[in-house]
């Protein structure tokens, strides 16, 4: 069984801003409370494993899988979970549109299931905070 949630928002911000944010690994614990440890430095490299801690016990990774102007892809993969996540990105007027898209398999997905609804939209508050 998978998963999805999808969301989209408006964010008063350039596509650069939120490529930079969404790109800094190392930092992705400051606004993605999931994320209690990101073992990452320097540039993200598509198809590199970072190791990750989700919720302060989960040891996984996080592998970027495309790294496009306009549209980023990664996995996380944790003990009983892996998540495919995109985010779309769309400049216009000096704003930019972000459609994020998660899709998650697994029992620990199943399980979370209901806890995990709003996912999406709770991601690109986030993210909208995170640029201001």
């Amino acid at each position: 069984m998978t998963i999805t949630r999808r969301d989209s928002i408006r964010i008063e911000a350039p596509i650069g801003r939120l490529r930079d944010i969404l790109l800094d690994a190392a930092h992705l614990p400051e606004w993605n409370p999931a994320f209690t440890a990101v073992t990452a430095e320097g540039v993200v490299r598509p198809g590199e494993a970072i190791p990750i801690r989700v919720r302060g016990v989960l040891k996984g990774r996080l592998v970027y899988d495309r790294v496009d102007p306009d549209v980023l892809e990664m996995t996380v993969t944790v003990p009983g979970l892996t998540e495919r996540a995109s985010w779309a990105l769309g400049e216009a007027d000096g704003a930019t549109t972000v459609v994020h898209e998660v899709h998650q398999q697994g029992p620990l997905a199943e399980w979370l299931e209901p806890s995990t609804r709003d996912v999406a939209t709770l991601r690109l508050s986030r993210l909208r905070d995170r640029a201001r």
